[in-house]
């Protein structure tokens, strides 16, 4: 009775443990067992393609590594042993994805980022804080969000410019980007 009831506990304990989602990305290139990424929201790819960054790290950044008809694979890659692997590996569904976020191809978070920062932040530190600043200054961003919605990507960023002569602005930026071009469609500014 008492070896059943460790067993059953065993059995349980073992069914219930959550299997992390990991692929070669040979095979997943190849189509070969795409049943193991696990099935994400369109929203939660724009977050995670969002995490990529200029300077780009291959184990950081997100990489779509397939396609089919229905979705869309893709994952974080990892040498592990000689082996490129995908962990974790995702899956969002491809008619969604393509209704919301038709460039999702080509746009990573690093276009978005650096497109905010070109047409808006350094418009408002050009004018803003450089002038005030003529020896050196400092920018610190207390948010920066990213999210996608049917009209587009939204970005909100706030930010805090401080001279060396302990002069100090602040700007909150609220803007609606295309989701397949990336222009301005609105923007709103508040700048102290």
């Amino acid at each position: 009775m008492k070896i059943a009831i460790s067993f059953l506990v065993l059995a349980l304990a073992l069914s219930s443990c959550h299997k992390q989602a990991y692929i070669a990305l040979a095979d997943a290139e190849n189509g070969m067992h795409l049943d193991r990424a696990k099935r994400v929201s369109v929203n939660n790819f724009f977050l995670y393609r969002m995490e990529s960054e200029l300077r780009s790290d291959i184990t950081k950044n997100w990489h779509i590594v397939n396609e089919d008809a229905n979705f869309v694979y893709f994952g974080q890659l990892s040498d592990i042993n000689g082996f490129t692997m995908i962990n974790p590996f995702y899956k969002t569904p491809k008619p969604a994805l393509e209704s919301l976020f038709p460039a999702w191809r080509s746009i990573e978070g690093k276009h978005v980022k650096a497109k905010v920062f070109q047409t808006h932040v350094k418009e408002i530190l050009d004018e803003k804080l450089i002038p005030q600043c003529p020896q050196s200054y400092q920018v610190q961003y207390s948010k920066r969000q990213y999210t996608l919605n049917k009209d587009g990507i939204r970005a909100r960023v706030n930010l805090k410019g401080k001279c060396y002569e302990k002069r100090q602005m602040s700007a909150k930026l609220n803007l609606l980007m295309d989701a397949e071009t990336l222009e301005t469609k609105s923007v709103s500014t508040n700048i102290n």
